[in-house]
């Protein structure tokens, strides 16, 4: 079977050579890879105590952060983190808490060593998922404790179906701190015992946001005291099927803050309600707006933009990617999102929709009536951000035991 993996890694590779001539990310990647040994060279860090931390995207290194904070906090060590996406580069490099930072390489056998033997850390944290067989096998090899962090399964998981081979992979790491009880009874079924149940650490990286939000007094200005809907990392499918409904509604305020902040994005919005829309970053306070729809044509503001609002909308439902609802959530709004299949595997999301305080929308109709119900029976706490606080507190556990693991 690692014959069959090696071959498929090297496919993937040869697949993403050839495709970095066509693909923007594609390329980053490429590239990206090819620049970890002189970036290696270049920063000489042997003999530093490291702890490195892998994220697949920008999800994951955002559930990484509270973990970064009390390791920074309370230790003198350094931080490298390795990732995936292209589109977490920037974000990385940006957070002053990371020492190092670098791609992945793809997962064989020597690039791994080399990585390992490079960074030489006490101890390697990944972050939900990237279970890759030589970025575990060589941690054990070589003494570094290799610990998975905010993980969940599903029972339809390869992992947990007749090819033992990545049930093999998943009984190499030293510890699991996973976010529910499935998926502590499913490690449990394959033989793995060295698991706890802790919950999810992005509910204590929400609720630290929330505590340093800020304060906007333009979008104040704006809004003027009107009920609103936040619209929080729309795509042009969610667009699409809100519109008529906010084309209709002249009473509420819109802010549509768009997943991809681009000129092509921010267009199309416009196009979609003509004459009744304007930018963040063209308002004045010392003038008057008789707009409706206010567009964030920044990046970093919509965690702190949720508290002026009434109800959000959570964009990527439609998509099968939905964004984070926690950081809506956490100022007590009411959440909808658009239905989608894939969105079963959105955990807090179905919970609060369990307790009725995330909702589902399949048309314009639906969103509609959900509107319109919500404004009618408004209350004066709705219940997500009670949902968030019952949740907070999984860093501080995973800290504890990773302190003795380092020791």
């Amino acid at each position: 079977m690692i014959y069959l993996y090696n071959l498929i890694v090297y496919l993937s590779s040869t697949l993403i050579f050839i495709g970095s001539f066509f693909s923007k990310k594609l390329n980053q990647l490429h590239n990206g890879r090819k620049k970890i040994k002189k970036y290696l060279k270049t920063i000489k860090i042997t003999n530093e105590e490291k702890i490195w931390i892998h994220v697949s995207s920008i999800g994951e290194f955002e559930q990484a952060k509270s973990i970064i904070y009390q390791f920074k906090k309370n230790l003198k060590l350094k931080i490298f983190v390795t990732f995936f996406s292209p589109s977490t580069e920037k974000v990385i490099k940006s957070f002053k808490l990371v020492d190092y930072s670098c791609y992945i390489p793809e997962d064989s056998k020597d690039k791994i060593s080399y990585l390992y033997k490079k960074i030489n850390p006490k101890i390697l944290l990944i972050i939900k998922y990237e279970f890759w067989y030589y970025l575990i096998n060589e941690g054990k090899k070589m003494n570094v404790p290799v610990v998975s962090i905010s993980s969940i399964f599903r029972e339809n998981q390869i992992y947990f179906n007749q090819f033992n081979f990545f049930s093999k992979i998943l009984k190499s790491i030293t510890y699991f701190y996973v976010q529910n009880e499935e998926s502590r009874s499913l490690l449990n079924s394959i033989g793995i015992k060295n698991v706890k149940v802790v919950g999810d650490t992005r509910f204590d990286r929400v609720y630290d946001i929330y505590k340093e939000s800020k304060n906007y007094p333009k979008i104040e200005k704006f809004l003027k005291k009107k009920q609103t809907l936040i619209i929080g990392s729309s795509w042009k499918s969610d667009i699409k099927i809100l519109k008529e409904g906010i084309l209709k509604n002249d009473k509420l305020k819109f802010i549509i803050a768009p997943h991809n902040v681009n000129k092509d994005e921010i267009i199309f919005i416009e196009n979609s309600f003509p004459n009744n829309t304007i930018k963040y970053s063209d308002l004045d306070l010392n003038k008057y707006y008789d707009k409706n729809i206010l567009i964030i044509d920044n990046i970093g503001m919509l965690s702190s933009i949720y508290r002026y609002g009434n109800i959000a909308y959570i964009g990527g439902g439609f998509e099968g990617t939905l964004h984070n609802s926690l950081e809506a959530a956490i100022w007590d709004l009411p959440i909808l999102y658009g239905k989608h299949k894939n969105n079963k595997k959105f955990y807090e999301i179905n919970n609060m929709e369990k307790l009725k305080l995330s909702f589902p929308i399949n048309s314009t109709l639906e969103y509609e009536k959900k509107i319109k119900e919500l404004f009618l029976n408004k209350k004066n706490t709705f219940g997500t951000k009670k949902y968030v606080l019952n949740n907070v507190g999984a860093t501080k556990i995973i800290y504890k035991s990773l302190i003795k693991l380092i020791k």
